[in-house]
């Protein structure tokens, strides 16, 4: 027996509720939960578990930024589709409610056609959605040649060795290094990836991969690929990145340090952001910088945001207790320094488990992966993914 699909209708006006809910309830296949919103009330999902298949929002004069803010804090990937009903002429508001992921934005009075072919859409999207989503992990250097690099391609290759179907990106389309890493030379890669992504599917996507022994796949430019770093399009690494999560367990992306609308796509949608950084105040200094544009540009909760300080020394001047109080809210983890090793591991091709599996720098990469699986306060466990971004519980 098929679903009916589930809509969340919220706000704080009872009358205009009622009407919405009746227009909704129309339709057959709809099942609609209201929730009136009182008081200081503001996180429309809070305690709604599992989350519906869409959430028509409205908001009135006040109260409405707060709600929208709520929502941007959770994470892309656990927010249900997203429909704003509010008043004409706010452009405030209909920018936070296209940040906070709405899908369309109607005032008063309501097309009901429009609001129809709205609840069409989702039931289609839905049959269309993928049996399963990947957890995504985004890696950034806080500071050039932190090392970002070698830990995205040692904690990909960690879960792939789990037996977690994994795939590792390298987003750096000009100086991409991490096939070194795997002594891997990729033909077809990610340009040509990209450049293909609205016809992609889980089967065509493998012809893009170069596959290492442990099963990890390895998604970077060719050697002779061309793109500037401003020739990226954002729609197609949205549609890329779709493809890979609904035929993977784990996507480990490695980023490069400058964000564009490609790589701010990809942090707004990861369930977890790693910014590496090294002892110095240099360092720290442009992890402070790093910290508040995730937080306040794109919007990502600090429950997201873990640092992994590289190279690590505990008697150096710049402690963890001075990182901690520079990066406040943030979890800290830590890596030793083990530069030969590191060194030698990139120039064979071999992944540190291979190359060294019992030296301190690989066993702390484990206890890393294992610290990353236990969620941190106000984290959101991972969720089913539509191709609107939208989530549904997993099914373990």
């Amino acid at each position: 027996m098929r679903k009916r699909l589930e809509i969340l209708l919220a706000g704080r006006a009872r009358e205009e509720l009622k009407a919405l809910e009746a227009l909704l309830c129309s339709q057959g296949d709809i099942q609609v939960i209201t929730r009136l919103m009182v008081n200081g009330h503001v996180d429309v999902l809070e305690d709604i578990s599992p989350l519906p298949d869409a959430l028509v929002l409205m908001v009135g004069e006040y109260h409405w930024e707060a709600e929208l803010m709520a929502l941007c804090e959770r994470p892309a990937s656990q927010r249900p589709p997203l429909l704003v009903v509010g008043p004409k002429g706010n452009v405030e508001l209909i920018r936070l409610a296209m940040r906070a992921g709405a899908r369309d934005f109607f005032s008063p009075p309501i097309d009901d056609s429009e609001i129809i072919q709205f609840l069409r859409e989702l039931a289609r999207d839905r049959q269309m959605e993928p049996d399963s989503v990947a957890r995504t992990t985004a890696v950034i250097n806080a500071k050039g040649g932190s090392g970002a690099s070698l830990v995205a391609a040692n904690l990909a290759h960690r879960l792939a060795r789990q037996e977690c179907a994994t795939v590792l990106v390298d987003m750096d389309v000009q100086f991409g290094s991490l096939p070194l890493y795997f002594n891997l030379v990729p033909d077809h890669g990610l340009v040509r990836a990209l450049e293909s992504a609205d016809s992609l599917d889980g089967l065509a996507l493998e012809a893009y991969l170069q596959r290492h022994d442990s099963g990890l796949g390895l998604l970077a430019s060719s050697p002779g690929d061309h793109l500037g770093v401003g020739e990226v399009p954002e729609t197609r690494v949205e549609q890329l990145m779709q493809v890979l999560s609904g035929i993977n367990d784990e996507v480990v992306v490695d980023l490069p340090r400058w964000l564009n609308g490609a790589n701010a796509c990809v942090l707004e949608h990861a369930d977890r952001v790693l910014m590496v950084m090294q002892q110095s105040v240099a360092h720290l200094h442009d992890a402070q910088r790093l910290r508040d544009v995730l937080v306040h540009e794109l919007r990502i909760s600090p429950t997201r945001i873990s640092v992994v300080v590289n190279r690590y020394d505990r008697k150096h001047d710049v402690d963890l207790g001075s990182i901690g109080d520079a990066l406040p809210g943030l979890s800290l983890h830590t890596l030793p320094n083990d530069f030969k090793r590191a060194s030698h591991s990139i120039n064979m091709g071999s992944p540190l488990h291979d190359f060294a599996p019992k030296a301190p720098l690989t066993r702390q990469l484990k206890s890393l992966v294992e610290a990353l699986e236990q969620p941190s306060p106000g984290h959101y466990p991972a969720r089913k993914r539509s191709l609107l971004g939208w989530a549904l519980p997993r099914r373990h």
